[in-house]
């Protein structure tokens, strides 16, 4: 008996199995690979998601520290020019008091309404600064022209 048509008839449908199973497990490689790639697409897009919205969420943070910036920068604003007019009236005053005046008196007074004119222009060349300052800034312009305003008023006042 000649086994060798038997055997090869054995190796071919092995072979064919052997086919079959090798295209059956590349189709399941490819399904796998399709379903991990729809999977990495969908969290990509959530991920895209994500960073809009805490780009959103960023920029709105940033647009009202700037906007609180400003108010605080406006208030200062407000307040210093308020004492600016106040400042200039007590100068008005003190020449008007310094010409009504004896000699020795008016000289000191007229020497007075100087240094605080002086002071006076000195402070409002430096608050001027406060027109660039930004928030990383604020705080030390803001402590410098606070002394500057404290020894001006100390000055006036005395």
């Amino acid at each position: 008996m000649n086994f060798k048509p038997l055997i090869a008839a054995a190796v071919c449908a092995l072979s064919f199995t052997a086919c079959d199973k090798a295209a059956d497990e590349q189709k399941k490689a490819n399904e796998a690979q399709a379903k991990a790639n729809e999977k990495i697409g969908e969290v990509a897009r959530e991920a895209e998601e994500k960073i809009k919205l805490a780009q959103a969420e960023a920029d709105k943070k940033i647009a009202e520290a700037q906007a609180g910036f400003m108010k605080l920068r406006e208030d200062y604003r407000h307040s210093t020019n308020e004492g600016l007019v106040d400042l200039d009236k007590k100068i008005a005053d003190m020449g008007v008091k310094a010409k009504k005046s004896k000699a020795k008196a008016k000289t000191e007074l007229d020497i007075k309404v100087k240094q605080v004119a002086a002071a006076r222009d000195a402070f409002v060349t430096d608050y001027k600064e406060i027109e660039t300052a930004t928030a990383v800034t604020w705080d030390a312009t803001k402590a410098r022209l606070d002394k500057q305003w404290a020894d001006l008023k100390a000055l006036s006042d005395s």
